[in-house]
């Protein structure tokens, strides 16, 4: 606890002291100058005094798992004690690797009145965090002096990746189901297992239409099938210094792992095998392709502490694993992101030796500044070399692209703030078209 001066008894001491100045030429006006001093000294420590009686308390409501990339909402419970009127700010003690939205906040306080403040953690980093003090200062009655404090509010919480991307779900709409929600989501197939009828939608294929159910209703009927499951996706997750990148604050890595989760999510609900793995120069961490809650979760905990390292990427020492450890047909999608020629070769190689057993699915990360780059403006010859370096990388992975797409391997290509939709709406398109 400190208290500070306000600008209003620095104002009052600034006309203090020119008065005093003053007074240098003028002798008669030392007195009013010496009772002007006084007084002020008094109000100043009269202030000083009433300002101590005030009393705040604190309290922190927080969730217990907080997810990275997304506003978690967090409320401050604070209760003036005192008998006076409290005016001033309050702040929440910085969160590592996370951006406070909201603080620091005004705080007005009735006497004996208690209110609750609401702000918002974004967190960029997944890992086990930690909650500090609470800072409030406010004014005293007069406004001379203002009284700094620190609450203790102690409080952990752990950042997971983004398992509630709900924005998500609106392609999932498009697909066909207007009810589409993580806790009911079924994907619909080709000429597999009917499930229902429902009301024609624009892009359904006519050979669908139940024509006497559209006799019936007086409404154009379609029939829905649901698509085979209890097929194998497995989530490969390059965790090699290419993924170390960042957009927007958010690392290349914790993208990838906000798209496999809510994908592995919407496999498992569609009655599907979801399984892991974290590779850098060699295999680090594989879970089995297994269904039901309980997968989700694993794969939640294992991602949890994977951060990306500074070892090269070996690519075909992955697929090698996963090649001889999956005997069953499975999806297997891979998140990476490229830095040189040596390592695109490679990815190239190793996803042709999964087919044709396996339906490889490469996903690689643009990189909105680098495209920003190649289509800047030129105004110094600077700037055209750096146009030109940029405009050459963008090439040179557009020919990577073609490379895998010409060899039968799927690839999305897609900017990092939507890979996560785009995953999904790709992993539908693979099951309505049966290519699993």
């Amino acid at each position: 606890m400190r208290f500070v001066p306000t600008k209003r008894l620095a104002a009052l001491s600034f006309v203090a002291a020119a008065l005093a100045t003053v007074a240098g030429y003028l002798p008669q006006a030392a007195t009013s100058v010496w009772l002007l001093d006084g007084a002020l000294v008094l109000l100043a420590f009269v202030d000083l005094l009433l300002v101590r009686k005030s009393r705040l308390s604190v309290s922190r409501n927080a969730p217990q798992i907080f997810s990275v990339g997304r506003a978690n909402g967090v409320s401050l419970e604070i209760r003036n004690d005192s008998n006076r009127r409290i005016r001033g700010t309050i702040t929440d003690d910085p969160v590592e690797s996370a951006d406070l939205v909201g603080m620091p906040a005004p705080l007005v306080l009735g006497a004996r009145e208690h209110r609750t403040l609401r702000y918002d953690v974004m967190p960029t980093r997944r890992g086990a965090r930690t909650f500090g003090d609470v800072a409030v200062r406010y004014d005293s009655p007069l406004g001379l002096i203002s009284r700094q404090e620190r609450l203790s509010a102690p409080g952990s919480f752990d950042v997971y990746p983004d398992v509630h991307a709900a924005r998500a779900l609106d392609l999932l709409r498009r697909q066909g189901r207007k009810d589409a929600t993580l806790g009911s989501l079924r994907v619909r197939g080709g000429d597999t297992e009917f499930e229902r009828l429902r009301p024609y939608q624009r892009g359904d294929e006519v050979r669908h239409v139940d024509w006497r159910a559209t006799a019936r209703r007086d409404d154009m009927t379609v029939r829905q099938f649901q698509a085979e499951s209890d097929q194998n996706v497995v989530f490969a997750i390059d965790t090699g210094r290419g993924m170390r990148g960042e957009s927007a604050g958010i690392t290349h890595i914790d993208r990838a792992l906000n798209a496999a989760l809510l994908a592995a999510d919407v496999a498992l609900r569609g009655g599907d095998k979801a399984g892991m793995l974290a590779f850098d120069d060699i295999p680090r961490t594989f879970l089995r392709p297994t269904n039901g809650a309980s997968a989700g979760r694993k794969i939640a905990r294992a991602s949890h502490a994977l951060e990306a390292g500074l070892s090269a990427t070996d690519y075909r020492a992955a697929m090698t694993f996963l090649k001889t450890e999956l005997r069953t047909r499975s999806l297997l999608v891979v998140f990476t992101n490229l830095l040189e020629t040596r390592a695109a070769k490679d990815l190239a190689s190793a996803m042709k030796m999964l087919m044709p057993r396996h339906l490889p699915l490469c996903i690689l990360m643009q990189d909105p500044e680098l495209t920003a780059l190649a289509a800047g403006d030129v105004e110094t010859e600077g700037d055209l070399y750096v146009r030109a370096a940029a405009a050459e990388s963008l090439s040179f992975r557009d020919g990577i692209l073609r490379q895998l797409r010409a060899s039968g391997v799927l690839c999305l290509d897609a900017r990092p703030e939507e890979m996560t939709p785009a995953l999904v709406n790709r992993y539908l398109e693979v099951k309505a078209r049966r290519l699993l």
